[in-house]
């Protein structure tokens, strides 16, 4: 199923990195620019003329840059470039990141090229199961390719690309339309049961829908690269999923235990 929209964020040359951003991480980390030269395989004066913002660097050299810095690619952009990366670019930068072309991303998820450049320039929306595997494919967290605000802003997206009317999805969840329509102006909140049910009627987990953009979502994109990575292991990703029916005195055991586990200097 596709749906025609307008752009959703500009295709072209990746996003500008921060010149001054890559200085204070390097200098932080007691790091000259041949340190960096040495690590990221990139000569010192292409690094030099980047961190002075004389040149931009390709995203292959961009990612090199942030696996020399141990820090994630994210956190070299300006936060106003990135705030205009839209999901098709999203998806462009993880294929080149994969190092992946058009046809080969586009046959593992079974539709065309040309589609597939349609929805990276941002002219078309894929369904959910289509951006499913796309985000499989090129290693991209549906969190990240899916990213909006509040959780009314979310289960409209989400039905929407799904197809479903306010009443089709009402009835799936067993709530009423008025309310999904409450639901998605903001106007009303929903209790974690409810949650439950309208997250497995769109697709994702009941997670996606209540963390937040500015808070949880900002500290998973600041991690380094293997921290980010460890995330995406399966049995991180079941504890992650259990906290989210704990109790508020069961995760608060959870945190004592975590601190335990630091002071004693487990290994």
């Amino acid at each position: 199923m596709r749906m025609k929209t307008g752009r959703v964020g500009a295709a072209g040359a990746p996003p500008s990195m921060d010149g001054k951003a890559f200085r204070i991480l390097r200098q932080q980390r007691d790091l000259t620019l041949q340190d960096i030269a040495e690590r990221s395989g990139l000569s010192r004066s292409y690094l030099s003329e980047i961190e002075n913002g004389k040149k931009q660097p390709s995203v292959k050299a961009l990612e090199a840059i942030a696996a020399a810095l141990n820090v994630s690619l994210e956190v070299l952009l300006p936060e106003e470039k990135e705030a205009e990366i839209g999901l098709g670019e999203r998806l462009r930068l993880a294929r080149e990141r994969e190092g992946m072309s058009l046809t080969e991303v586009a046959e593992a998820a079974g539709i065309s090229p040309g589609y597939l450049g349609e929805i990276e320039r941002g002219e078309s929306l894929p369904a959910v199961e289509t951006l499913k595997q796309l985000s499989e494919i090129v290693a991209l967290p549906l969190s990240q390719a899916l990213e909006c605000g509040t959780i009314g802003d979310k289960v409209r997206m989400l039905r929407e690309r799904l197809g479903l009317s306010r009443a089709e999805l009402a009835q799936m969840a067993e709530v009423t339309p008025g309310f999904i329509a409450q639901l998605e102006n903001n106007k009303t909140q929903a209790s974690l049961p409810t949650l439950r049910r309208i997250s497995q009627c769109l697709g994702v987990s009941p997670c996606y829908l209540i963390l937040a953009d500015d808070s949880a979502e900002e500290m998973i994109r600041l991690l380094n690269p293997e921290l980010r990575q460890l995330l995406q292991e399966p049995r991180v990703q079941l504890i992650l999923r259990m906290t989210c029916d704990m109790t508020d005195k069961e995760f608060e055991f959870l945190l004592q235990f975590i601190r335990l586990l630091k002071q004693t200097g487990f290994k």
